[in-house]
């Protein structure tokens, strides 16, 4: 963007990501040098699963499974990161950002021609990109959620992207456009700005603070119990925002100090 070159930010969402954990497909860990002892004990710790669906009190016969892990276990992420460790190097001609399950992916459009040219050589590149991640879903048995697929257009010049994005020219699944998108609990603008994000976090805080002073006025909690909801629960906010304070611009970085002081 800084280059006067268009940009598209691809936000892909995967349907139940973990509960879609192709066992079999797991093959693949052996080519990453992992341990045969550490393979076994994955190969016994996923196998041999069984499940039962109930209904209002009613519970179906036990079957078994031959995908998904179990909710709440942090080697089901930690297996799902391995098992697509590829994806990124099969996505070619832009630039991943790859954590868990969330998928972010940036591409921009030709230098040195004029901006049209440059839209559309961008939208050639997001349909290549498209179908390589189409083709790379049906390989892993990894399936998209197309509903909760987004696209983010940013580019200096004045005017909107003129072309619409699916799935292998499916026009059921067109990608919708969004003007903001909060990846990894950060709002992103097309202008790459963060008011709206230090915003939102104020207004979080905010309301935090109020709830634990709210607890004291009513006299059930004691100095102790404060100190420690401000720490579990208002400290973390700030730790979040702490990341992009030399991107903040010198306004916003002198606002969320004097914040900082009035509220600790």
């Amino acid at each position: 963007m800084s280059n006067s070159a268009p940009v598209c930010t691809m936000f892909v969402d995967f349907r139940a990501a973990f509960d879609q954990l192709w066992f079999l497909g797991c093959i693949g860990l052996r080519n990453l040098g992992i341990p045969s002892s550490f393979l076994s004990w994955i190969e016994v710790w996923l196998n041999n699963r069984r499940c039962f669906i109930e209904i209002n009190g009613n519970k179906s016969h036990c079957f078994s499974i031959e995908k998904g892990g179990p909710q709440g276990s942090v080697l089901t992420p930690t297996l799902f990161i391995t098992y697509n460790c590829d994806m990124c190097s099969s996505l070619s001609g832009c630039i991943n950002h790859f954590f868990a399950d969330d998928l972010a992916e940036i591409m921009a459009g030709q230098l040195g021609i004029n901006y049209s040219s440059q839209c559309l050589d961008l939208e050639k590149r997001i349909k290549v990109f498209l179908d390589n991640l189409d083709y790379y879903s049906c390989l892993s048995d990894q399936p998209i959620n197309f509903n909760k697929t987004k696209a983010m257009f940013s580019a200096r010049a004045i005017g909107h992207r003129k072309f619409f994005i699916n799935f292998l020219q499916d026009t059921m699944n067109i990608i919708e456009w969004t003007s903001e998108y909060k990846y990894l609990s950060y709002i992103i603008s097309p202008k790459l700005g963060w008011g709206k994000f230090l915003k939102y976090m104020m207004t979080k805080i905010r309301q935090r603070i109020s709830l634990i002073k709210s607890f004291k006025i009513f006299g059930c909690s004691s100095s102790y119990l404060r100190k420690t909801l401000f720490l579990s629960h208002v400290l973390p906010i700030f730790t979040w925002i702490y990341p992009i304070y030399p991107l903040l611009s010198e306004n916003q970085q002198n606002d969320l100090s004097h914040f900082l002081l009035y509220f600790t």
